[in-house]
């Protein structure tokens, strides 16, 4: 079944992590001003102002609680992130390993591997939310969902975000929206949503009759964490790198938590 939601648009701004220091410069001396009087008919020379001091580098996402401020993380980093170990699939190389994503962050969240979630209520129902990174994992077939083992993923996405989108689309059993194109920052790509059942159990280890547990889309990633889970999609082309940002919420998300995810979202850069 395909529906819309309301569009979030969030503009995604481009800057550099590093910053520089500070150069104090002035005029050098030539010999011919050798011998000007160092007294001035006008009084003493005003005391020269001190440079700005350079802003500080953001830290990394920690693991724990985060107090409030701007953090930083290369979520591509080292192999993996698209291939879950097929034979027949290419990984970026290194052109993904330098992605630095920066992010602004209220406080009452936390990091967890290299991920923003809610500090207490985590990305788990009623009340939970997320920010997650990925390139765009391989989907599993509808006989795995709602079902724990070790199967693995089958269905390539390819490496572009119309490969990814066009995975979505077409898998017969996602509840989504109709993608739409969106600029974020500069960076073309598309938007959509995926909704998944009402009847995801909460407590996965112990699932009640005609709940489903442990509902998996894809690898790597998380699965559902309850009902009627909702994932904000972003798949984007950074250069000719696809990144696909997800932003998470459930129906008893409260719209304070929402309106700090959506600022969260809103605040991201990227340095490809």
């Amino acid at each position: 079944m395909k529906h819309m939601f309301a569009t979030v648009v969030v503009v995604f701004a481009i800057a550099g992590c590093a910053t520089g220091q500070g150069v104090a410069t002035g005029a050098a001396t030539s010999p011919s001003q050798a011998s000007t009087p160092t007294s001035s008919p006008l009084g003493p020379s005003p005391t020269p102002s001190k440079s700005p001091s350079p802003s500080p580098a953001p830290t990394g996402i920690p693991d724990g609680p985060l107090a409030a401020g701007t953090y930083s993380t290369q979520p591509f980093a080292g192999p993996g992130g698209l291939c879950m170990g097929q034979a027949d699939c290419i990984e970026a190389g290194a052109e993904d390993d330098s992605i630095r994503v920066t992010v602004t962050v209220p406080g009452g969240w936390a990091g967890i591997g290299g991920t923003i979630w809610r500090a207490v209520e985590n990305n788990s129902p009623p009340g939970g939310a997320g920010l997650l990174f990925s390139r765009g994992p391989w989907l599993y077939s509808t006989e795995r969902f709602c079902k724990p083992g070790t199967g693995a993923p089958t269905i390539s996405t390819g490496t572009t975000v119309a490969e990814f989108v066009d995975a979505l689309v077409e898998h017969p059993d996602l509840d989504l929206t109709s993608p739409v194109d969106v600029t974020l920052g500069g960076y073309s790509g598309k938007y959509l949503e995926l909704q998944a059942p009402a009847n995801i159990a909460t407590n996965q280890d112990n699932p009640e009759p005609g709940e489903c547990a442990y509902y998996f889309v894809w690898e790597p990633g998380i699965y559902a964490q309850g009902p009627s889970h909702l994932w904000h999609i972003w798949v984007l082309d950074v250069d000719g790198v696809r990144v696909v940002i997800r932003s998470d919420t459930y129906p008893g998300t409260t719209a304070e938590v929402r309106a700090q995810l959506a600022a969260i979202v809103d605040s991201i850069q990227i340095e490809p």
